[in-house]
């Protein structure tokens, strides 16, 4: 009797519906919460898009947003940061060492500032000048 007893338990128990169901998430105890991670699996990565960004245009509203360029600055300042993009470019993709990378980048971005603040009036150079010095601050903090 207790053999057979034995053997019903044993087979009840293989055929218990908890280990398959051991899987699935139970709200009330037990499972696996498939919820968990599940955005990175539904967020697609971003496609690049083939578009190019215009740098000069970019850097030109984002000045025009911290020290109020007229129309003539805001040409002329989008004019000097396309003129000298190329180069900016051609020294990011260069396989140069960083610090030499670095030193030719600051060479270009020095005469970019001396050409951006013969256009500004005092008022503006000020702002530019400590937006730059702050930006170097945050850089060297980083």
């Amino acid at each position: 009797m207790k053999t057979g007893l034995f053997f019903i338990a044993i087979f009840f128990l293989m055929l218990c519906p908890d280990t398959a169901s051991a899987q699935y998430y139970n709200p009330y105890g037990g499972g696996v919460d498939r919820s968990i991670g599940s955005e990175v699996r539904q967020n697609k990565p971003k496609k690049n898009s083939n578009e190019k960004v215009d740098m000069g245009e970019n850097w030109a509203t984002y000045l025009d947003k911290e020290i109020k360029l007229d129309g003539l600055q805001f040409a002329a300042v989008k004019a000097i940061i396309n003129d000298n993009k190329n180069s900016i470019e051609e020294i990011s993709k260069s396989n140069l060492h960083v610090q030499e990378k670095k030193d030719k980048m600051r060479e270009i971005m020095d005469k970019i500032d001396v050409e951006i603040l013969k256009l500004l009036s005092k008022d503006q150079a000020a702002k530019y000048l400590k937006m730059k010095e702050d930006s170097e601050k945050k850089a060297m903090t980083n």
